[in-house]
Order: structure tokens, then C-alpha cells, then sequence
């Protein structure tokens, strides 16, 4: 075929219709396609391969463990069966005092709620806080102490007056009474 019969009439030669490397046996009107192992079709156009190319992402190694199952071996910071995924490094990490965790490739930062806290996981206290926590114990310590005093206070008077007969809030009682009735002796007269 061809001016100077340089050209094949093979439909293999014209057309070369055998995709993924597969082998063109043929003749003037037909071909045949031997295709190589995990392809298959008229022209080797399936791929029935279980690692295809982009199988496994984001740089990951495709295992064939059978004729159609794969397992991805992921790099460091990827995880999910076709490495589709970023590691959560939050999940086995938690902030202090409120802080929030924030997902990184291959790491995790905190951040820490206003200028209260510092440190990789908000757990160094700045000196305000610490005067702030101080402070606050102090008045609940007062608080408390100012209770129990009142508390004893009233008991010893109760004491006082019902156990041993004293009333020591008796002779403020009869001077208020002694002015009470002066005050309303001088408004009758």
C-alpha cells in the first residue's frame, strides 16, 4: 500500500488500536488485542487493575493484597483508605483552660483564649492570672472565715441565754425600753 508501497494495510499499523501496552495481532479487515494482565476489552481499554494510577492520594504506595483488593500505605500526616485524609492530631490532644486545638500537616497548635494563657497546650499561667486566682481565693477564705464567726457569734449567745441563764443582750434591751418610754412620756406631756 502506499505510492511507494512503504505503507502496511495491517489495521494494526493504521489504526494501532491495542491501549495499555497491549499486543495488535491482525490482518487487512480485523485485529485481535492481547492484552496485558489486569486489562481487558476489544481495544485493552478497561483497567481492572486493583493499584490504577491516583488510586492512593497525596503521595501514598498502592499494595495489591489480591487480583482486585489494595491497601494504601499513606506518608506521614494522611490516613483514610485511599490517603484522602488529613491526620486530626487534635483527636488524641486537648488544650487547657480553654484553649482551642487547631489541626496542622503532621502537627496540631493550641490556641490560647486572650493573654490569659501561654504555652503548646495553654497551660502556663501569666502573672495576672495567677494574681487574679490568688486574689479571688483569698476573698473566699475571708468569705468564709466571716461565717464561722457570725455562726459562733450567735451560738455562744444562745449559750449564753439558754444554757446558763445569761442574757447579755438584756440590759441593751431595758435601756432601749427606758427610752422608749421617756421619748413617750415628753410627747404626752
Amino acid at each position: 500500500m502506499g505510492v511507494n508501497c512503504d505503507m502496511s494495510s495491517s489495521l494494526c499499523a493504521i489504526k494501532q488500536p491495542c491501549k495499555n501496552n497491549g499486543t495488535c495481532n491482525g490482518t487487512h479487515y480485523s485485529y485481535d488485542c492481547s492484552c496485558p494482565c489486569g486489562f481487558n476489552g476489544t481495544d485493552c481499554e478497561f483497567d481492572y487493575r486493583p493499584c490504577k494510577p491516583y488510586t492512593c492520594l497525596n503521595n501514598g504506595t498502592c499494595n495489591a493484597t489480591s487480583d482486585s483488593l489494595f491497601v494504601c500505605t499513606c506518608l506521614s500526616g494522611w490516613q483514610g483508605v485511599h490517603c484522602e485524609s488529613i491526620v486530626n492530631f487534635c483527636d488524641n490532644n486537648s488544650c487547657l483552660n480553654n484553649g482551642v486545638c487547631r489541626p496542622l500537616l503532621e502537627n496540631y497548635t493550641c490556641e490560647c483564649l486572650g493573654d490569659s494563657y501561654s504555652g503548646r497546650l495553654c497551660e502556663i499561667s501569666s502573672p495576672k492570672t495567677i494574681m487574679l486566682k490568688t486574689v479571688s481565693k483569698s476573698f473566699a477564705y475571708i468569705s468564709i472565715l466571716a461565717v464561722v464567726a457570725v455562726a459562733m457569734f450567735v451560738i455562744t449567745m444562745d449559750m449564753l441565754k439558754y444554757c446558763f441563764g445569761i442574757d447579755p443582750a438584756r440590759g441593751e434591751l431595758e435601756r432601749i425600753q427606758r427610752k422608749k418610754q421617756m421619748i413617750l412620756k415628753q410627747f404626752l406631756a
